[in-house]
């Protein structure tokens, strides 16, 4: 009779479990460099927000910057590929240039997430092909 209340007890945990892992938002809006296949650009404005779930391939990811020539790029996480940490999603992302997609659904990550407020970031996709990198400037987690 013990036992199967200890079992009880223990299935009615384990979802409890699973879902106590952390959950980190980063915010940046001071950006540093953008790249592409033609070259490497100084960015002039950003905004980027990270959302994910620690060890779980629960992720949000969007960032977008703008060059001093107006040129607007945007990197959107696709899908989770791995256990996100608590510094980096690994997943497939889509890349564009002022609306145009650059590559679809390409294997990519971004990292130095957990770093705090001031830290950098860096996105690179498609084998360092694209590449955005920007300051975080907001970090909350739970």
């Amino acid at each position: 009779m013990k036992s199967s209340r200890l079992l009880i007890a223990l299935c009615a945990l384990f979802p409890v479990a699973a879902w106590s892992d952390p959950v980190h938002n980063v915010w940046a809006t001071s950006p540093l460099v953008v790249a592409d296949a033609s070259g490497s650009y100084t960015a002039t404005s950003a905004n980027c927000a990270f959302s994910w779930n620690e060890n779980t391939p629960q992720a949000f990811a969007n960032a977008r910057a703008t060059t001093a020539s107006g040129d607007v790029y945007e990197f959107q996480l696709a899908s989770v590929t791995a256990s996100t940490t608590r510094s980096e999603i690994i997943g497939t992302w889509n890349v564009s240039k002022n609306g145009v997609a650059l590559c679809t659904r390409c294997e990519g990550s971004a990292y130095g997430l957990g770093g705090g407020v001031g830290s950098y970031f860096k996105i690179y996709v498609s084998s360092s092909t694209y590449h955005l990198s920007a300051r975080v400037t907001s970090v909350y987690d739970y």
